[in-house]
């Protein structure tokens, strides 16, 4: 049995189940993996980028025996995927950006039924405002810290159509700020410390005034929904 690190193990929870999955960006097919052998999927579609990375794929295959249950292809993005391929499409392991330009190029994941499973390494702000953007609701969120200091955020969101306005503040914070747990802490706590370095340099160099008075904006959402120092 392939146990997951701890990253990968809450974006594999977060994951519905008894649904065709697509694993975009999946190197070594380790999500595809545990979601056979778990028997929570009987198929698994698992795309990368390049040959290299598929090689990966192939062999933790080939080691647990799974190369009936989970199809393998080259994809950029999500554009080798047929509209009606998947239910559930699981994005781990990228920078929220990239995440969001991937969704932003298939337009056909905007429909009924469709849910998102999406672990941003970087810029989760980005991840949530095209979520928010583009009628998707935010499920879930949860946060795992993996090794001493690094603490990731896995997002579930279920598409409804409905788009309303959010502060940016929720953008960068999420349902997090709601959360008491010792990980969502020091995210919501590590992404305040970001935002005001770089308004306080902003500031110092006298600079883009337009976005400081935004960061600044994110800072006061922090504090009035119960952000510690």
């Amino acid at each position: 049995m392939l146990f997951l690190s701890p990253r990968l193990a809450a974006a594999a929870g977060l994951l519905d189940g008894g649904k065709t999955v697509a694993d975009v960006g999946t190197d070594h097919a380790y999500i595809p993996a545990y979601l056979i052998q778990s028997g929570k999927c009987t198929h698994v579609i698992a795309s990368d980028i390049g040959g290299k990375p598929l090689e990966n794929a192939r062999q933790t295959l080939r080691k647990y025996g799974l190369e009936e249950q989970i199809e393998l292809r080259i994809s950029d993005g999500l554009r080798a995927y047929a509209p009606a391929e998947a239910e559930e499409i699981c994005i781990c392991g990228m920078g929220g950006t990239l995440i969001a330009e991937i969704l932003d190029a298939a337009p056909w994941i905007l429909r009924p039924g469709m849910h998102l499973v999406l672990q941003p390494m970087t810029h989760s702000e980005d991840v949530r405002a095209f979520l928010c953007g583009h009628g998707f609701v935010l499920r879930r969120e949860v946060c795992v810290a993996e090794g001493r200091r690094r603490v990731y955020c896995c997002i579930s969101a279920d598409w409804t159509g409905k788009t309303e306005p959010v502060p940016a503040g929720f953008s960068y914070f999420g349902t997090l700020l709601r959360q008491e747990d010792a990980a969502a802490k020091a995210f919501v706590k590590k992404q305040y410390l970001r935002v005001k370095k770089r308004a306080d340099a902003l500031s110092g160099a006298g600079i883009h005034p337009e976005e400081e008075a935004a960061l600044r904006e994110v800072i006061g959402y922090y504090f009035e929904n119960g952000g510690e120092v």
